[in-house]
């Protein structure tokens, strides 16, 4: 298998520190996030700036596109959510409700609802197609900031700084908690939908078993102690990939568990 080696394109976001970078559904687009309080729209194969979205009044940690890129949702520092136009680049809905800053945010399948995580333990459900600015939902399970979300057609998984993994199960109206016994900042589902990967605290990436709740292996070699470092897996589920604390992105043979190269 090949791995990427070779620097593609590289964008001058001028925004400070850049928080989040996330592609539109498509991969033709990215919206990255800055601590300059803007989100801006980019073609990162031409290097081009295409639109910034003004209007946060502190840093913006996260931003999604949604599911037919006509519209962009993000949060931050000043605790709302945002839900632009992306053509016009106007604000439609201005959500307030977290009584801390917003970790996280994520879109369901259809693109209806935005799901927001922040720093006060909770996630809440927001509906894109309301005019009442209240969420329809709060889920107040965890008991520490909720740092990242995760979303399939029927069910939402979150992570926490009180080293619990979170899933809800909106078809069966369940919910799963699995502990991990250290802090949790990012979460990703496996394509074939049956595992997580969860970037812990303590220096380790570790996939579990949806179900079961079973750590069913453990990767190691970057560093992730203090800070957010996301995670994920490749277009095929063989590929574990991370950033470190040290400025590295690390790529691991899922099966083996071994480093296959790390780009710096």
């Amino acid at each position: 298998m090949d791995y990427p080696t070779v620097l593609a394109s590289k964008l001058s976001c001028k925004e400070g520190a850049v928080r989040a970078v996330r592609f539109n559904v498509d991969g033709n687009y990215c919206i990255t996030a800055g601590a300059d309080k803007s989100v801006k729209l980019w073609n990162p194969y031409k290097s081009v700036l295409l639109q910034t979205y003004m209007g946060h009044g502190y840093e913006v940690l996260d931003v999604q596109a949604s599911c037919d890129s006509a519209h962009i949702a993000s949060g931050g520092m000043d605790k709302c959510v945002f839900y632009w136009d992306v053509s016009t680049a106007q604000i439609l809905r201005k959500f307030r409700g977290h009584a801390g800053c917003i970790n996280s945010v994520y879109f369901n399948e259809e693109s209806t609802v935005i799901l927001s995580a922040a720093g006060d333990n909770t996630i809440c459900a927001w509906d894109c197609r309301s005019k009442s600015r209240e969420p329809i939902q709060i889920m107040r399970d965890a008991k520490d900031a909720v740092t990242s979300l995760s979303v399939s057609d029927h069910e939402i998984l979150a992570a926490s700084l009180d080293c619990c993994i979170w899933r809800y199960d909106l078809r069966m109206g369940q919910l799963y908690q699995d502990n991990l016994g250290c802090s949790v900042n990012c979460i990703r589902f496996t394509k074939d939908g049956q595992c997580v990967l969860a970037s812990c605290l303590d220096n380790a990436l570790r996939l579990v078993d949806k179900d079961s709740g079973e750590i069913l292996s453990e990767y190691r070699g970057h560093k992730n102690e203090n800070y957010r470092i996301e995670s994920c897996l490749s277009n095929t589920d063989s590929l574990i990939i991370s950033g470190s604390e040290e400025g590295c992105v690390y790529f691991w043979d899922l099966i083996e568990g071994t480093i296959k190269t790390k780009l710096e």
